[in-house]
């Protein structure tokens, strides 16, 4: 029948009709027998097909912005709490009974056993990320685009970043050099080697990451109006099967390397800050073991929660959530019964709720309100059982973040010594602002998310009702 379209009952003896549509001019149209029928979009039946399409289309509730730090301020705060922890690491190792009254030291410290070289290596390391920050908000601000091209602008900053990287590994070998002449050759392996090889694995002989551990948001950002991120994701409700597959497989790369910067920037301030002072500390040193890797735990998990909090803000997550309702998913039916018709499965097609397709000689039903996945993919099965619902990394980060809370405050209530309580002190401060901003984002994503699940099964109760 060209040019028209019939409902077929299925072979199991139902009589019911599934439709899918590509984003084509020509809207392709599948029963649950196999047959297709292509009308041309001036035909009478559009505004029925129409109808159709918009039944598929999953429906987003806009999100709030939400405010968030820029990446110079996170930079800033980044470099404090870094500095911070060093000390405190320093003060555990090297602390003093000045206050006794025949006490030989006039200071809390034993300054003297600190390897200057040693703290010009981890000022240097914590630095370099805020100071390439700061130069490129100087050239962002002092090169505007009217009167200077973006390639211009582009070949500047890496002029800029070479030439800060030669002066930062200057520094660096300079110090490993003064180091190595007063220490064994064996703990300048400690200090370098796992820093690079994890670099090296992660990022290859890229030198970006080495400076810009952040990452470049999916949105266009306009500072001189507002420092938050503008709502203009790269998210588009298309009707086209390749490209929401093309963009969920954007945002998935997206997402790992994210991921991958936020693990290498806490843990290597971790080690730079908290390990690096215990690798050079005196062998008749004698300190408290337990307390210096409990502050590494600690300053670590810490670090690891911040970072994750800033590389996915709610709107970046948003942007996730919803091209993965656009993707949908495929389970895969086990006890399967013989006579079941499945037809085959066609990657130009957006499949409704309930379809049932083969693919690799596998029986597939689709579930969300439309399904453009590929049956049997594990990346696209991962993507939206993890971001259809995002409030779960949330909840995720916000449980990471009150257990770490909860344990200082434990700890800060068992302590006595008055070192430990000026540190466990400190951390906790910093971990405050941290589980302020989770629990905020939690919370706004859970309303705004449980509003928009009603309307889903609203969505999918008219869709049911259009195809029956």
């Amino acid at each position: 029948m060209p040019g028209g379209r019939r409902n077929a009952a299925s072979r199991n003896g139902q009589t019911k009709s599934q439709t899918g549509f590509s984003g084509s001019a020509n809207v392709a149209v599948r029963s649950n027998s196999g047959e297709r029928t292509v009308g041309n979009c001036m035909d009478d039946k559009k505004s029925e097909e129409f109808c159709g399409i918009k039944t598929l289309v999953p429906k987003h509730v806009p999100v709030p912005v939400v405010p968030m730090d820029s990446h110079l301020t996170f930079e800033a705060l980044s470099l404090i709490v870094s500095i911070i922890a060093a000390s405190l690491q320093m003060l555990n190792l090297y602390r003093t009974v000045w206050w006794l009254p025949h006490s030989y030291n006039n200071y809390s410290m034993n300054f003297y056993l600190i390897d200057p070289y040693l703290l010009i290596f981890i000022i240097t390391m914590v630095t370099r990320q805020f100071i390439y920050s700061l130069m490129r908000r100087i050239i962002d601000i002092s090169s505007p685009v009217r009167w200077l091209l973006a390639a211009q602008k582009i070949m500047r900053i890496l002029f800029f970043r070479i030439t800060l990287l030669i002066i930062v590994m200057s520094v660096l070998c300079w110090c490993l050099y003064h180091m190595a002449d007063r220490h064994n050759s064996m703990k300048i392996f400690y200090l370098c080697y796992p820093c690079l090889s994890v670099y090296f694995v992660m990022f290859g002989l890229s030198a970006a990451p080495f400076f810009d551990i952040s990452t470049a948001p999916l949105y266009s950002k306009d500072e001189k109006k507002t420092k938050y991120l503008m709502d203009k994701p790269l998210h588009n409700c298309s009707l086209n099967a390749s490209a929401i597959r093309a963009e969920v497989s954007t945002l998935r790369s997206d997402f790992n390397r994210r991921l991958k910067r936020a693990l290498f920037a806490s843990s290597s301030s971790a080690y730079v800050c908290g390990i690096a002072p215990i690798i050079f500390v005196p062998q008749h040193l004698h300190f408290n073991v337990s307390w210096v890797v409990q502050h590494v735990i600690m300053f670590w998990l810490g670090r690891i929660s911040t970072h994750f909090s800033q590389a996915y803000p709610v709107r970046y997550c948003d942007v996730l959530h919803r091209a993965a309702l656009h993707l949908g998913r495929w389970v895969k039916i086990e006890n399967r019964n013989n006579h079941t018709y499945a037809q085959a499965w066609n990657d130009s097609v957006l499949w409704p709720h309930g379809s049932i397709v083969r693919h690799n000689k596998e029986v597939y039903r689709s579930e969300g309100l439309c399904t453009v996945a590929e049956p049997g993919n594990s990346n696209h099965y991962k993507f939206h059982a993890l971001f259809s619902n995002p409030t779960m990394l949330l909840c995720s980060l916000l449980g990471l973040q009150l257990l770490l809370v909860g344990g200082q405050l434990f700890v800060l209530l068992r302590t006595t010594d008055w070192y430990q309580v000026l540190s466990i002190t400190l951390l906790l401060v910093i971990n405050y602002y941290t589980l302020f901003k989770i629990t905020r984002d939690y919370l706004i994503c859970w309303k705004v998310y449980h509003a928009e699940q009603i309307i889903q099964e609203r969505s999918q109760m008219c869709s049911n009702s259009a195809i029956q």
